[in-house]
C-alpha cells in the first residue's frame, strides 16, 4: 500500500521533527523590533499560556515602545503572533486540570487506602467528604506550551466562588451545604463550622443509631 504525504507529515509532527518555516517579513513589524516583538509574546505566554491570539494582538497594539525603537509598529496581525509562536517552539494543547492536592499529599492518601484495602475494611462507619466549585464562566480550554505537561493546570480551591460541600456513605448521602462570595473562602475555622453544621448531627444519626 502507497503511503500518503499526510501520513508522513503527521508522522513528522508526532515526533517533533517538523520542518521549520522559512523566514518572513512581517511589514507590521518593522525589521528593527521583530526580536523584541518575539520576545514579548513569549513572556506574555510565560505569563498566561492560556492567551488567545487576539490577545496578545491586542497587549501587542497597547504596548508602548518609545523604549525600544524610535518606530512603533502598527498593528500586529495574528498570523505574524501565529508564527512567532512556532519560532519560539509553543504548541497548542488542551488544557487538563488536575487535583489541587499536592503531590506528597497524594501519595499518603493512596497508600493509606491501600493499606486499608489490604485489611479488609469496607468503609462502613466512613463518609467521603468532598467540596466543588460552581462557575458561570468556563475555564479556558486550550493553552500554548512548549511541553505537554505544562499544560496539565490544577483547580484551584481558594477563589470567589459558588462552594457546594457534601459527603456519602454506604447509608447514603449527607446533607449538603453552599457557601457564595467570601464565605466560600475555606480555612480551617470554616471547614470546623461546616462539619458541626452538616456533618455531626448527621453522622450520629445515619452511622450509629440505626
Amino acid at each position: 500500500d502507497r503511503i500518503s504525504h499526510t501520513t508522513v507529515r503527521r508522522i513528522l509532527l508526532n515526533k517533533g521533527e517538523k520542518k521549520s518555516r522559512k523566514q518572513y517579513a512581517p511589514t507590521s513589524v518593522p525589521k528593527e523590533l521583530h526580536p523584541t516583538v518575539k520576545l514579548l509574546v513569549d513572556s506574555l505566554y510565560e505569563e498566561e499560556n492560556t492567551r488567545t491570539t487576539e490577545e496578545i494582538v491586542q497587549i501587542i497594539k497597547e504596548k508602548k515602545y518609545r523604549a525600544i525603537g524610535s518606530r512603533e509598529p502598527s498593528q500586529v496581525k495574528p498570523d505574524v503572533v501565529a508564527n512567532m509562536r512556532e519560532e519560539i517552539s509553543l504548541r497548542q494543547f488542551r488544557v487538563r486540570y488536575g487535583h489541587a492536592v499536592r503531590l506528597v499529599n497524594q501519595l499518603i492518601r493512596m497508600i493509606y487506602c491501600e493499606k486499608k484495602i489490604q485489611e479488609g475494611e469496607q468503609f462502613l462507619t466512613h463518609v467521603f467528604t468532598d467540596e466543588s466549585y460552581i462557575q458561570l464562566g468556563k475555564n479556558s480550554r486550550t493553552c500554548f506550551v512548549k511541553h505537554r505537561h505544562q499544560s496539565i493546570k490544577p483547580a484551584p480551591k481558594h477563589v470567589q466562588k459558588l462552594l457546594i460541600w457534601g459527603g456519602i456513605s454506604v447509608r447514603g448521602p449527607s446533607p449538603i451545604m453552599i457557601l457564595r462570595g467570601k464565605d466560600s473562602i475555606v480555612d480551617s475555622g470554616k471547614y470546623q463550622m461546616i462539619l458541626h453544621t452538616k456533618y455531626l448531627q448527621w453522622s450520629r444519626y445515619q452511622l450509629f443509631d440505626k
